[in-house]
């Protein structure tokens, strides 16, 4: 990452459908799938360890803000269907690359809960982003 881009890391759902649609916002500059979040290495869809498919984000925050990149994440895959709904691979989780990403998903979660555009309460994690095996 260089100086003048931030990374986000995102699950939600089939990390094929979710690359084409976080694709979109002006000011994205590149979009890698994979997997992150679990214990083990080289994960795959059979042994997945642990781990949720997820995009890798490359963005340009003078041009798309964390938080706008955020609440598109949260219009494009359903933030309320849980693992037992979805299977673990496929859960919704944030993977914050530092402390003020963290403090703005939170907020986010926040606001997207109090707007009740979900059936149910926003299931998505937020947790420290590890290794992304791509």
């Amino acid at each position: 990452m260089s100086d003048d881009t931030e990374t986000a890391i995102l699950a939600g759902g089939c990390s094929w459908i979710m690359q084409q649609l976080l694709r979109h916002p002006d000011g994205v500059i590149s979009t890698r799938v994979g997997w992150t979040g679990g214990e083990g290495d080289n994960p795959t869809e059979e042994n997945p360890q642990g781990h949720a498919e997820a995009v890798e984000v490359v963005f340009d925050p003078e041009r798309l803000s964390y938080r706008d990149l955020l609440e598109y994440f949260f219009q494009v895959h359903r933030a309320d269907l849980g693992e037992d709904l979805v299977g673990s691979i496929y859960r919704s989780e944030i993977f914050y690359t530092s402390e003020e990403q963290r403090r703005v998903a939170e907020e986010t979660i926040a606001d997207v809960d109090a707007s009740g555009h979900w059936l149910g309460k926003t299931v998505t994690e937020i947790s420290e982003a590890g290794r992304f095996w791509e």
